[in-house]
């Protein structure tokens, strides 16, 4: 990592042009043979194409400063999405007071995104800001999602829902700031790191993060990398106009490592408004992720393994999941 930051700086491409991307999120522990903690989440989202936004969105963004960078394209998105979390042993129908509880959390966000370059080293830099706006509780619908998923799988059916947490208004609102410092590099091949520094405030989760992602591979795109459902950016990327390398086929490993500390979160503290199960939350997680992206123009498909850290007291494990997307780039 010190090689990449002492090298020259350079972008593969800076395109401030790129079309709308549709994406697909999807993930769930049974790649690693559990079912248990964050044991599935489903995210769609959308974004538009640079610089093509309603007006009153455009207005906003130009309300907001723009610290450190001069922001050349503007997007804006929507996104649906659901969260299910369990205890460790869903055959039991009683509350366990020492085990995450049971919760769903059922969503939909607006997305603004600004990309530009650095005053002076011109580093590409993303910035994103989104709202999240949902239910926590039974009205999630995760309960009724589990057991229809089990059924059909011919799995064992999750015994203790009714010990869920209570149906409650939630809201997120992240903010997150990524830049891509690249090697100079002729060929076809090459290296990136990301850093990342953001924070969510709300009911759902109130956090501040920091992480960094290295890829390598053939025909980097120009993107920020794999997003997972948790991350706190919307995945963007898309078709160039003017840069027609950016419709190139590639393929590219990658790996990243986060760092959280955590204030509050529904999944674990239990209800804001009222009494609920919950449990002691440890304050700081850590999170590692690897994986592979294969660039099929126009489509993009990725699988990424997250390994987390301990997230509350009597946790015996670690967690583990797997994430795969689709992201289709217009």
């Amino acid at each position: 990592m010190g090689c990449l930051l002492c090298s020259p700086i350079h972008c593969f491409s800076q395109s401030f042009d790129q079309g709308p991307v549709f994406s697909v999120i999807e993930e769930n522990d049974l790649i690693v043979r559990t079912d248990r903690h964050y044991t599935q989440g489903i995210k769609l989202s959308y974004l538009s194409a640079d610089n093509d936004v309603p007006r009153c969105v455009a207005r906003f963004s130009d309300k907001i400063y723009a610290l450190g960078f001069d922001v050349q394209a503007t997007r804006f998105g929507i996104e649906i999405g659901q969260n299910i979390y369990t205890p460790s042993d869903i055959s039991i129908d009683k509350p366990l007071p020492n085990d995450r509880p049971y919760a769903g959390w059922f969503y939909t966000g607006l997305v603004l995104q600004r990309r530009g370059l650095t005053t002076h080293r011109r580093i590409v830099t993303l910035e994103n800001l989104q709202l999240d706006l949902g239910v926590i509780g039974p009205e999630s619908l995760a309960n009724e999602s589990q057991s229809w998923v089990h059924e059909m799988r011919g799995f064992a059916l999750p015994k203790g829902w009714r010990n869920q947490l209570k149906d409650e208004p939630g809201l997120a609102l992240k903010y997150e700031r990524s830049w891509r410092i690249s090697t100079a590099n002729e060929s076809s091949w090459g290296v990136d790191l990301i850093p990342r520094i953001g924070a969510s405030l709300g009911n759902v989760e109130t956090s501040a993060r920091i992480s960094a992602t290295v890829r390598a591979g053939w025909h980097l795109p120009d993107d920020f990398g794999p997003q997972t459902i948790d991350s706190l950016t919307t995945a963007e990327g898309g078709i160039s106009k003017s840069a027609p390398d950016s419709s190139r086929y590639g393929v590219y490993v990658f790996a990243g490592a986060q760092g959280k500390a955590v204030g509050y979160t529904a999944f674990l503290d239990g209800n804001l408004f009222q009494h609920s199960i919950h449990v002691e939350r440890d304050p700081f997680v850590a999170e590692f992720t690897t994986g592979i992206v294969l660039a099929l123009n126009p489509v993009e498909f990725g699988v990424t393994y997250v390994y987390r850290t301990r997230e509350f007291t009597h946790q015996t494990e670690h967690d583990g999941y797997g994430s795969i997307f689709i992201k289709a780039r217009f």
